[in-house]
């Protein structure tokens, strides 16, 4: 026999073998799916019974909840928020509307019931209650009229008069609830739902098939997700089978429940099904990104793609031309004749050259900017005119910024004085603290201490404190620069860092003293030498040291930077993990082991005792080593929504010794609500996403919960979206390596901040802004490259044209919010900044400002200050700012105070008041000499 013989028989062997595999894998799926019908039918024979508590999680799967006011809601027959409600029998409760839905899904036709209701009407002290009318399936079954007192409603349902699968609920409520302080029309709450069998039931019931179907679903699904996991046949089948009885248990004894949840489990089961086959499903990304890269086809549809675009570039410019181009023509006559005889020349001579003319002289651009020189020319002309314009305007900018901006400017002006990290205001009622002067609690140390040295060298003034943002700008620009040209090419380096630089953002960044930018250096510097540990075994302990070192100082810039420490150790010990799968024996595993977890003890060590100052220092001062009033805020921040109203609840009175609550912690979640909860963290993704995810008008509902709901809000501009997310593809098969590491850093940050913290600010995702920049300018020139190999890159003009012109849409995305920060932000400072200055040239050194900016005015006057608490209570207010010493009342134009607080202060606030007034005992002493947009200062009154 032939070797070719052999391996025809093999070939074959391993087809039938192949075949007999499938075979198998199909008849099990069959055999799974038809128990799983048969269960199905079987358990629809018992009666539907359960109960649904309301106001506990899960209850939204039976209702529609919404805190809208209008008659939308009420069509829909939505619910109100879940509250706590102590005199509940459940503890919890929601208010119905004037007419409220609830569907119990699946429940099953035919069989009596009795529907049981736990409500309550309205409070005693109102007098008259409403009648409740209850329907099912649209046909009156009775009507109730509650009590002040929670009781107990049966509503007894005939079969033949529930003839449909989903049992659905009705109450329309005669009368609704209402007043000033609670403005929601409120019909009845509610506690609880039952529904037991009301007699004996009919010898066969008719299952509800979508349940049946769906438990079928679930049954291959959970074969799908047992069978990845390489157990025995034996295990997989009894796992399903078992998985397939609990189910049919759950519909026989608690309908309302498993009924409901089939579809929540048919979702997380497909989770855990992308999960369990990730390695399959990347590896055909993988091939079919390689596969498409490539061809004829390809070819074809860049070429459309590409004339398309250039049409579109075309128009704006012909628009441009009949706007402007006509009108500045006969103004700068005759020099424009002159400048249009010169271009028509150099387009002459562009023709003139040869069909190779264009696309050799497009080669050369390109070539000339890929090389060391042309790229260090093109990187070093933009610095020098970007950095110079944003110095101008940083210069003449008076102010450092809002809050945690001034908050670093003055901690380093105490630093150069030699007062240490302590601040002279109290911007929070946590607590009712000593003292106004108090150590710096809730911003981390670093970035003061870059400020500092500046101060003493030019004195406290705002340009000073904004000097190291340059200096981070020229290690950003440099940093990005290196890491494109060592992952791409200089092309993608330098256009990547032209995209960072003159994003609105850190644009921001440079004008303000925040400690983002420092953060972003020291975190893509920690990343990248992480990686680059990995890839350069003859340099991996320096790049280790190096990539410890910045992530310390990432930590001590924002202990935030300590999630993408978890996630870049995560990484590390995953590359081990897949080295111990390769072993043979666990003597080689052991081996392993210990040399992979040496490097990662190293690095873990120096990074933490790079860390270890700010530890300490907690631990002295406040007893902990991570400590902030941040903790406090989370668990009020965005769970009363994202309104000023909403974000003013930090500043309520919290302090016992004054009657406040105590301090938040996770508990008030309960106190919140669950909706609250949801309706936070659904805020979170969504508003992430549009950070970061494109905008796809018209995407099928499968995928539109993948893509942004604006594409305004997209960090990178929308077109820069659509390239990184093409380069997050492509990295998917080139660079896969740099791909998970920045999977496993983002991972644990991402999920801290929306479970935790808060998504809903721009700032907070201004790390990873180079690395899309990265990917956008590499599918720029990739597109390029392809485009221009084309036809004996007869298309290479083409694609310079429009490389250039995605580079000029990408930044000028910025430039209507720079021109914005530049024109019309100081107007907006103006009147404040002239009330501080008011009150340092009339106010004594140790007079206490009441405000709510303690931080800006602080910066700007030097003087001690308090925020004004966010209370109703005059009486608290004014004991507040006397246990302080207040004597002065800011009301600033730039942020008006709101919540309770300012609607108690709203007469002081009026446009027409003017100095020597008295209102509600505050005496104006200063009023901005402007009709509007004015600020206020009044003298408290002692009582």
């Amino acid at each position: 026999m032939t070797i070719r013989d052999r391996s025809t028989i093999a070939s074959d062997l391993r087809t039938a073998e192949a075949g007999h595999t499938v075979r198998s894998v199909v008849r099990t799926l069959l055999l799974m799916l038809a128990l799983a019908l048969l269960a199905g039918a079987m358990a629809y024979q018992a009666p539907p019974q359960g109960r649904v508590a309301i106001g506990w999680p899960g209850d939204r799967l039976f209702f529609g909840v919404s805190p809208g006011l209008g008659a939308e809601p009420v069509q829909r027959g939505e619910l109100f928020a879940d509250e706590l409600t102590p005199d509940s029998p459940t503890g919890r409760s929601r208010w119905t509307r004037e007419r409220a839905v609830l569907i119990l899904p699946n429940v099953g036709a035919g069989s009596p019931l009795q529907v049981m209701l736990v409500a309550q009407g309205w409070p005693a002290a109102v007098g008259t209650q409403p009648v409740v009318t209850v329907a099912i399936d649209n046909s009156v079954v009775g009507e109730f009229s509650p009590t002040s007192a929670w009781a107990e409603y049966t509503f007894t349902v005939p079969g033949i008069a529930h003839q449909h699968g989903d049992l659905t609920i009705t109450l329309q409520t005669s009368a609704t609830l209402a007043d000033s302080r609670d403005p929601r029309q409120k019909g009845v709450r509610l506690a609880e739902v039952r529904i037991e069998p009301a007699s004996e039931p009919a010898p066969l019931l008719p299952p509800a098939w979508p349940a049946v179907a769906l438990l079928g679903w679930n049954a291959v699904l959970l074969y799908g997700v047992l069978a990845r996991l390489r157990l025995s046949p034996a295990l997989v089948y009894g796992g399903t089978a078992v998985g397939i009885g609990a189910v049919a248990i759950g519909l026989a004894l608690a309908r309302i429940w498993m009924a409901a949840i089939l579809s929540v489990a048919m979702s997380g089961l497909l989770v855990l099904l992308v999960i369990a086959y990730r390695q399959p499903l990347l590896a055909l990304i993988q091939m079919l990104v390689r596969r498409y890269s490539q061809g004829r086809a390809l070819s074809y549809g860049l070429i459309a793609v590409a004339l398309l675009c250039f049409g579109y570039v075309l128009l704006h410019i012909i628009h441009w031309a009949a706007a402007a181009g006509v009108r500045l023509f006969w103004q700068t006559f005759p020099d424009s004749l002159l400048l249009a005889l010169l271009g028509t020349a150099l387009v002459a001579l562009g023709l003139n050259y040869g069909r190779a003319g264009l696309p050799r002289l497009s080669d050369a651009i390109v070539d000339w900017f890929a090389a060391r020189r042309g790229a260090w020319i093109v990187l070093g002309t933009f610095a020098l005119i970007w950095l110079s314009f944003e110095a101008f305007v940083a210069a003449t900018l008076p102010y450092v910024g809002h809050a945690d901006y001034s908050d670093n400017a003055i901690v380093a002006r105490n630093l150069a004085r030699g007062r240490g990290w302590v601040v002279d205001y109290i911007s929070q009622f946590y607590y009712r603290y000593e003292s106004l002067t108090r150590p710096q609690e809730t911003w981390p140390l670093l970035q003061p201490v870059w400020i500092a040295p500046f101060f003493v060298l030019f004195g406290p003034t705002a340009w000073a404190a904004k000097i190291p943002n340059f200096i981070f700008d020229i290690i950003l620009l440099g940093l990005i620069y290196a890491v494109g040209s060592w992952l791409w090419d200089r092309r993608v380096g330098v256009t990547a860092a032209i995209l960072v630089l003159t994003n609105y953002l850190f644009f921001r960044l440079s004008i303000y003293v925040t400690n983002d930018l420092g953060f972003v250096v020291f975190n893509m510097a920690a990343i990248t030498a992480l990686l680059r540990s990995q890839t350069e075994p003859a340099r991996r302990w320096r790049w280790l040291l190096i990539s410890a070192v910045c992530t310390g100082l990432m930590m001590l810039q924002k202990p935030s930077g300590a999630m993408f420490a978890l996630g870049m150790g995560l990484w590390q010990l995953s590359l081990i993990a897949h080295e111990l799968r390769a072993a043979l024996d666990w003597r080689q595993r052991w081996q392993r082991l210990r040399a992979g977890l040496v490097p990662v003890v190293v690095w873990s060590a120096v990074a933490l005792l790079i860390l270890s100052p700010y530890l300490a220092r907690n631990m002295i001062l406040f007893g902990k080593p991570v400590y902030s009033t941040e903790s406090y805020d989370a668990w009020v921040l965005d769970y009363r929504g994202v309104s000023g109203d909403a974000w003013s609840e930090i500043y309520r009175v919290f302090a016992p010794e004054w009657g406040g609550p105590g301090l938040p912690d996770r508990s008030w979640i309960m106190r919140w609500g669950f909706d609250a909860t949801l309706t936070k963290f659904e805020t979170q993704v969504r508003e992430l996403r549009a950070y970061l995810m494109p905008a796809w008008p018209g995407v099928p509902e499968l995928f539109a919960a993948l893509f942004s709901h604006d594409a305004r809000k997209n960090i990178l501009t929308p077109l820069g979206a659509w390239l990184a997310l093409a380069g997050v593809l492509a990295a998917a098969a080139y660079r896969r390596r740099w791909l998970s590491l920045m999977v496993f850093a983002y991972t644990p940050y991402i999920i801290f901040m929306l479970t935790y913290w808060r998504t809903n600010e721009e700032r907070y995702w201004v790390m990873i802004i180079p690395w899309l920049a990265l990917l956008a300018a590499w599918m720029t020139w990739a597109g390029y490259d392809k485009l221009a190999a084309i036809g004996d890159r007869r298309w290479a003009p083409l694609g310079l044209v429009l490389a250039v012109a995605a580079i000029v849409t990408i930044v000028a995305g910025s430039q209507a919010d720079i021109e914005d920060k530049v024109r019309n932000e100081p107007r907006i400072w103006q009147q404040d900044l002239a009330a501080y200055e008011w009150l340092r040239a009339n106010t004594p050194l140790d007079a206490v400002i009441m405000t709510r900016l303690p931080w800006q005015v602080n910066w700007h006057t030097e003087r001690p200050a308090v925020m004004i608490p966010n209370t109703d209570n005059r009486e608290l207010l004014l004991e507040i700012a006397r246990y302080y010493g207040a004597t002065y009342l800011v009301l600033e134009n730039q942020m008006r105070v709101k919540g309770d607080v300012g609607r108690l202060l709203a007469p002081l606030m009026d446009h027409t008041n003017q100095p020597g007034m008295v209102i509600d005992g505050f005496e104006l002493v200063y009023a901005s000499p402007t009709p509007d947009f004015r600020a206020f200062i009044y003298r408290i009154p002692d009582s």
